[in-house]
């Protein structure tokens, strides 16, 4: 049995197009955000390609290069990243990571001090969220980020923190 080329082209047509407006959301909900906070895996699809989401990250950085919005980074985000360089005895890859941390536009790397880990415990109280996610929400809050970029679903109880939580896979 043949298959039907006009019919798989269409679909392939339509797919496309759903691809394409899913972007165009993203695209408008950056340029609404004036400051941003980046979770790690933000950086880790990005650095590593990760499809579906390499096209969304480079939109991400893009935007932050322009400085529409702004970006807060934890320095817990640093330590997430560098764990497997140091493991695999990668000097190489670890320079070029640190290289493209240390050379982001637009980006303030945030450490954690008092004030941000006494919120990252009520955060955790609160809404059950591992350590590292409080910790890089709580520095999100701390910053008065308008929004927390992650693919981490589970992340959006968060918005009655009164933060907005942009989900990767909302637009992949």
């Amino acid at each position: 049995m043949g298959q039907d080329p006009a019919g798989g082209r269409a679909l392939c047509r339509e797919a496309a197009q759903v691809v394409a407006v899913k972007r165009a959301r993203f695209l408008g909900e950056l340029k609404r955000l004036r400051k941003v906070a980046l979770d790690s895996s933000i950086l880790i699809y990005h650095l590593e390609d990760v499809e579906p989401y390499a096209e969304l990250t480079e939109a991400v950085f893009a935007a932050i290069a322009e400085g529409s919005p702004l970006a807060v980074l934890s320095t817990l985000s640093v330590t997430e990243l560098l764990v497997q360089p140091f493991m695999e005895g990668r000097r190489d890859r670890l320079a070029v990571l640190e290289r493209f941390i240390l050379s982001l536009p637009n980006t303030r790397l945030i450490p954690p001090d008092y004030r941000i880990a006494r919120e990252a415990a009520r955060l955790r109280a609160a809404y059950g969220v591992r350590t590292p996610d409080a910790l890089l929400t709580a520095t999100a809050l701390s910053e008065k980020a308008d929004a927390f970029v992650t693919n981490d679903a589970r992340l959006r109880r968060l918005k009655g923190e009164g933060i907005g939580v942009v989900v990767l896979d909302d637009y992949a």
